[in-house]
């Protein structure tokens, strides 16, 4: 939990709001509380920890922005009485964590530091896919047309004939994007397009 100064509450009760706020802030971290998905999105921290309850589409809709943005931060959803499967559902599509009412700073450090390892393992991963996926979406069509390409094995004068364009303007849109995925090869580039595929 090192990483982060700072955790955004997403809570729409007022009262649950101020009651979790006032907990968290026992803590050595920042709380910052907002009344919904939508507030946290507009005006949000996307460095932060995310605590949010599991009401609705909260976590999903977030999910969904973190993937659209190409950003990724943690996210702990809450909730009375978790139902099981939902919160394996909803860590299977990225979550991070799921803390049962009620809860304070302790618990989320005690949720971190009981499976450290494999949660350091994760967040990394996860900003890992995050970053890939916003270095590729730097690639302009053609570019990403050549990396296809490169995924399924093809040469550069294989690929010059697939696009009908010549082997020397293949090498050069390789090289643009291999400069741009800060990729030492097209092996590489081809791993980045795999781990941009991690839920994240």
């Amino acid at each position: 939990m090192h990483r982060y100064n700072t955790i955004s509450l997403i809570e729409v009760d007022m009262r649950r709001r101020a009651a979790r706020t006032a907990a968290l802030a026992s803590g050595p971290l920042h709380v910052e509380p907002y009344e919904s998905v939508a507030e946290f999105l507009a005006n949000g921290n996307t460095e932060t920890l995310i605590v949010v309850r599991d009401e609705g589409q909260n976590i999903t809709d977030l999910l969904q922005d973190m993937r659209s943005r190409s950003y990724w931060a943690p996210i702990l959803g809450y909730r009375k009485n978790p139902d099981i499967i939902r919160c394996s559902q909803l860590i299977v599509k990225g979550l991070t964590g799921y803390l049962p009412e009620p809860f304070d700073q302790s618990d989320i450090q005690t949720l971190f530091e009981g499976c450290a390892a494999e949660l350091t393992s994760l967040i990394n991963s996860r900003f890992a896919a995050a970053e890939a996926r916003n270095k590729l979406n730097q690639l302009t069509p053609r570019e990403k047309q050549v990396l296809d390409r490169l995924k399924d094995g093809l040469s550069n004068p294989e690929i010059a004939e697939v696009l009908n364009i010549s082997s020397r303007t293949v090498e050069i849109h390789r090289g643009h994007l291999l400069h741009k995925l800060e990729a030492k090869n097209a092996a590489a580039a081809v791993h980045m397009t795999a781990q941009a595929l991690m839920t994240g």
